[in-house]
């Protein structure tokens, strides 16, 4: 299976479309949404979703992306493609698709379910500049 190695240069470029394509998604599933309720607080929730997705961005993703820059710098080249993510993160992925899926048929109220899509997408977005930052940086 040679054909799934790649460079590191190829795995950082994945990480950044990775995550600004799910940030962007999500981010927009949750306007979209929240836009189409009928709630008169739908802005203010939009907006404490953004405020909370920006923190997490900040706080949480940014070193969390930095880490696995790390990881993919340290690796050999080339390396197989979807080991830019350790196991256990893919594993994480899957269950965080799976926490979506049952979100979003939760009884919970409908702008709360796509204000959590809002700040995840934010938080994602906003972060996968670390990314492109560091796929910009390797030759």
């Amino acid at each position: 299976m040679s054909y799934l190695l790649v460079s590191k240069k190829k795995q950082l470029l994945s990480a950044a479309i990775m995550w600004s394509a799910v940030g962007i998604f999500l981010f927009l599933r949750g306007v979209i949404n929240i836009s189409l309720l009928d709630d008169p607080y739908k802005y203010l929730w939009v907006t404490i979703a953004l405020a909370l997705g920006v923190f997490k961005a900040k706080f949480v993703l940014e070193k969390t992306a930095k880490r696995i820059i790390e990881r993919i710098l340290k690796r050999d080249d080339p390396s197989h493609f979807f080991g830019f993510l350790p196991l256990k993160s893919w594993i994480l992925i899957g269950s965080m698709i799976g926490l979506g899926i049952l979100l979003r048929h939760s009884p919970l109220n409908r702008s709360l379910v796509w204000s959590v899509y809002v700040a995840i997408g934010a938080a994602l977005f906003a972060s996968s500049r670390i990314f492109w930052k560091g796929w910009k940086g390797v030759s």
